[in-house]
């Protein structure tokens, strides 16, 4: 065979297998024409961990240690990710609940299925009367109700009757569905919030009394915006006075620590009495807005946006606008003319309902034997009176019982002092000689039995 002939069969031994395999060679080809995308397409496939480890230099040309570890670190971990199954979080509880406050998504529903009960079982309004699982399970639930009958005059009692037993019946329906609800896969259908879990943490007197400090201080700084005295209304038998008296001297100093100057020369006993005198000057300068404080401790603060003359309660999610309690500039009456410190509160909020305080109120419990959020709050204030006030009498009493008997002791007469120190020699001769003459006696009689 010539030469010739054996070439032009390799030319189309190399054509066949051209045709046979063309995914490959269109790869090659592209990979040769855009070395970009071919590396785009080699990361697609990371490689193994072991190759990470191992290796010291570029992995197949792709990519460094050095750029991986970038790509570890910036990549989304599950540790950034905020957990959506947290029925034991207050906070993410009261977030929940927040998104009910608006009134153009929410009105307010009977007591098994309000906004509280919704925000236990990991629900949020999202929507107008529309609340979603902030688990992740997707589930959406609309809540509307029949219109409750207030006008009897124009149905029969018949029909009243019935319009009430489709409300219950569609109210225990919602009641079952904030759990069931819930997709079969979601954390939330079993379990929910523990009832203890709107409770306000008023149980440690301290803590309780800083909070109110912290609320009354930013009320009080509100200044003109705050209503009349006279438009406060708290309830019967409290007297914001007598509160008033048993607070902690330090309650109008601000939190800011105060440093005072020792002259040279001067004591510490002289800079430590100036500073007290300071601190009195300063209390008597600065006396307490009754106003600010009822609104302060009966749960009012201001609104966590800083909005002017807006009031919230951080546990119902309340608002109140004090310019409908202030008479206006054209000399017209206030829209309101009293404010109810503890009747502007939702019905359900601790801070006037002993059972979502105590968290263990049972429908057979006496609702007078609970003691709502503004009650144990007093409590814990006059707690710490009396404590304050038994340590000061002690402190007073080993204070006088001293003095007294260092003035008895330098009133005594140096005389009597005197007869008293001879009497006590005397007494003190006489046993020595009693005990001389017994072992004289002794010594003697027993010379003689030898």
């Amino acid at each position: 065979m010539s030469y010739a002939l054996e070439t032009k069969k390799r030319k189309f031994h190399r054509v066949l297998e051209s045709i046979s395999k063309p995914l490959a060679s269109d790869a090659a080809s592209k990979a040769a024409k855009d070395p970009d995308m071919a590396a785009h397409e080699r990361l697609a496939t990371p490689p193994s961990i072991k190759r990470v480890r191992v290796s010291d230099g570029p992995l197949d040309g792709i990519t460094s240690k050095t750029e991986i570890s970038k790509i570890i670190r910036t990549s989304p971990s599950a540790a950034n990710v905020r957990p959506n199954f947290v029925p034991w979080d207050r906070e993410r509880f009261l977030e929940r609940l927040e998104t009910f406050r608006p009134v153009t998504r929410w009105s307010p529903k009977p007591a098994p299925i309000n906004e509280v009960e919704w925000a236990k079982r990991g629900w949020s309004c999202t929507d107008y009367m529309r609340v979603t699982c902030v688990g992740g399970c997707g589930s959406s639930v609309v809540v509307k109700l029949p219109e409750e009958v207030d006008d009897f005059d124009d149905l029969d009692s018949d029909k009243v009757r019935e319009r009430k037993e489709v409300r219950a019946k569609v109210v225990d329906e919602y009641t079952r569905i904030l759990a069931e609800g819930h997709s079969e896969h979601c954390p939330w259908r079993n379990k929910g919030c523990d009832a203890t879990i709107h409770r306000l943490p008023l149980t440690n007197p301290d803590v309780a009394i800083s909070a109110l400090h912290k609320r009354y201080l930013k009320v009080a700084d509100m200044g003109s915006e705050l209503p009349s005295r006279e438009t406060i209304e708290i309830p019967e038998g409290f007297k914001v006075e007598e509160i008033i008296k048993m607070l902690p001297p330090d309650f109008l100093q601000r939190q800011e620590s105060t440093s005072t100057t020792v002259e040279p020369g001067a004591s510490r006993e002289q800079s430590q009495e100036d500073g007290q005198k300071s601190a009195e000057t300063d209390n008597v300068e600065r006396q307490i807005d009754e106003t600010a404080f009822a609104l302060a401790f009966f749960g009012w603060d201001v609104v966590k946006d800083g909005s002017s003359g807006l009031l919230e309660c951080r546990a119902c999610f309340r608002r109140l606008g004090l310019w409908l309690y202030k008479p206006k500039e054209d000399g017209r009456s206030a829209v309101y003319s009293k404010l109810s410190v503890t009747n502007e509160h939702m019905d359900y909020c601790p801070w006037i309902n002993g059972k979502a305080q105590s968290g263990t109120g049972k429908t057979t419990e006496k609702t007078e034997d609970l003691h709502c959020g503004w009650e144990i709050l007093a409590q814990s204030i006059k707690t710490k009176h009396r404590r304050r006030v038994r340590s000061m009498s002690t402190s007073e009493k080993l204070h006088v019982d001293s003095d007294v008997s260092s003035v008895d002791y330098t009133a005594v007469d140096e005389e009597t002092q005197k007869a008293k120190d001879r009497e006590w020699w005397s007494k003190l001769r006489r046993v020595r000689e009693a005990l001389h003459v017994r072992a004289h006696r002794k010594s003697v009689s027993s010379s003689k039995s030898r």
